[in-house]
């Protein structure tokens, strides 16, 4: 628009020379082309979208509504020449800066109609090359119909306005939703292949057999490490889940095993699965004998659902935070937080309550030592900056994963999401997922600050207890973080910038679109 008005000011100022009339009107039209053209191209090369948009739009219009009043008044306000003002104001009226658009335009009326009605009244001369008709009616159909036109200028542009704001919040939302549904779809798949290895609700190798007093019956799920059967008490009225191992070779498998049996027995909590008993079978093939949970797992309901409502979001996180607090408490590091291990356990007539499982690749904080040499162990969507690094780790990595998982939940995106896990680990390392509010835009604004804390890559910087991370998720979902909580979570994202990548210790803006 601003080139638009560059070329016609241009042509206009080269022309006005050879149209005569009152030369000192002539002149201060030629004046205004000058400065009105000047505005124009200096718009045209700096306008872009970034934070100097406003001051040249303001600029812009002033000079325009100034210029085109004197330019008007030159050529005559009864003349063709307020067409060119109704260009200004289409253009004009779809800005975003709502309250100067309107302002501007209604002024740009103002100074048409009190200038035409002042000639109409003989207060001021009719200097116009083009002269206005001596009809009292003609000129009052002008003076009426010309600004009626302006107004309903403004009124289309507005109404377009809306209407493009409209149509990209659809395309937005839509590509959100294909971002959700191919997130979804990952996450599925995985799914789908270990339920495939699993062999849920076949019969085992072990099924019909007898682990102590129990009696072994289908197989209900496999793990990297062992089997795991639906089983009932010799007395036939308890049941519970066995889990036993693999055949295998490999001691360190042994070992393992055996220490998620020490680490499960270690600590008793609401939000852990219970165990019951330890033992061996007659083969010599260890199990442990765990309580039998009802209901699906987080990864399950984000299948049926891209995402959680608030509400069911904090009550899972309450009960979750729970159990990492006693697990932590006890000395335990879980190191493999995320969907598919929060288990929403539905007993019959009892209370639905939120329970973590799988501490196979749990360390006790207290031991020397790892059985993992140093090797990556966790699920990389969903691990800490540290455990993707293979470095020690320590409570406050429980914490990132399941600010991972809650991102997860309540956007209907997992945080990093790269093609393969190699891309995945460096997301997780480098960069910053994207806003939480702009996958979720119904979402409080405060969650933002909240999630910003719970992923920072500097374990410091994170909360420093499931409990604080739960008490402040109530807070982020009223809008009402703590200052501390809220000056933390703002210098983390300007630091790190949503969508960003660390690089040298620094963070480059990156959109993620």
């Amino acid at each position: 628009m601003a080139l638009m008005f560059f070329v016609l000011t241009a042509v206009s100022l080269c022309s006005f020379p050879l149209l005569g009339g009152v030369d000192w009107l002539r002149y201060t039209a030629m004046g205004a082309c000058v400065v009105y053209g000047g505005t124009c191209a200096y718009v045209a090369i700096r306008a872009k979208p970034d934070e100097h948009y406003r001051r040249l739009f303001r600029a812009f219009t002033v000079t325009a509504v100034i210029g085109s009043g004197i330019i008007v008044y030159y050529i005559g306000v009864f003349s063709p020449a307020p067409i060119a003002t109704t260009l200004g104001i289409s253009f004009i009226g779809t800005s975003s800066d709502r309250r100067w658009a309107v302002g501007s335009c209604i002024a740009g009326c103002a100074i048409y109609s009190t200038s035409t009605l002042l000639i109409a009244l003989g207060v001021i001369p009719d200097l116009g090359l083009i002269r206005g008709p001596e009809s009292p009616a003609i000129q009052l159909f002008a003076i009426v119909m010309v600004p009626v036109v302006f107004l309903g200028t403004l009124r289309l542009a507005s109404n377009a306005r809306r209407t493009a704001q409209n149509a990209m919040m659809q395309v937005e939302d839509a590509a959100r939703v294909v971002q959700q549904r191919d997130a979804q779809l990952a996450e599925a798949n995985l799914d789908l292949d270990k339920a495939l290895e699993g062999g849920g609700g076949r019969i085992g190798r072990h099924t019909g057999r007898h682990a102590g007093s129990w009696y072994l019956g289908p197989v209900i799920g496999r793990g990297a490490m062992g089997e795991v059967y639906s089983a009932i008490h010799e007395n036939g009225q308890s049941t519970a889940a066995v889990k036993t191992l693999v055949a295998t070779t490999d001691p360190e498998q042994l070992i393992r095993f055996q220490r998620e049996a020490e680490i499960a027995s270690r600590v008793r909590s609401p939000g852990l699965v219970s165990v019951f008993e330890i033992g061996a079978l007659d083969d010599a093939v260890p199990y442990l004998v765990m309580e039998l949970l009802h209901g699906h797992d987080l990864a399950w309901f984000l299948r049926k659902a891209k995402q959680l409502e608030l509400p069911e979001v904090l009550a899972m996180c309450d009960q979750i935070a729970a159990g990492l607090r006693d697990a932590h408490v006890g000395g335990i590091i879980h190191r493999d937080i995320k969907p598919s291990n929060l288990f929403r356990h539905e007993p019959d007539g009892g209370t639905p309550a939120w329970k973590i499982l799988d501490f196979g690749v749990s360390k006790l904080a207290d031991s020397q030592g790892t059985l993992t040499k140093n090797l990556l162990v966790g699920t990389p969507g969903y691990m800490s900056p540290e455990q993707a690094r293979g470095d020690t780790v320590d409570a406050r990595s429980d914490l990132f994963s399941f600010g991972a998982v809650l991102y997860r939940a309540l956007t209907g995106q997992p945080p990093f999401r790269g093609t393969d896990t190699p891309q995945i680990l460096f997301d997780v390392v480098y960069r910053s997922p994207r806003r939480p509010t702009d996958l979720a835009p119904t979402l409080p604004a405060d969650l933002d600050l909240f999630i910003a804390i719970a992923v920072a890559k500097d374990p410091q910087r994170r909360f420093a207890s499931p409990i604080e991370l739960a008490t402040t998720l109530h807070a982020a979902a009223n809008n009402q973080l703590s200052p501390p909580f809220r000056m933390r979570g703002q210098a983390l994202i300007a630091e790190l910038p949503w969508g960003g990548r660390v690089r040298g210790g620094r963070a480059s803006n990156r959109d993620l679109g």
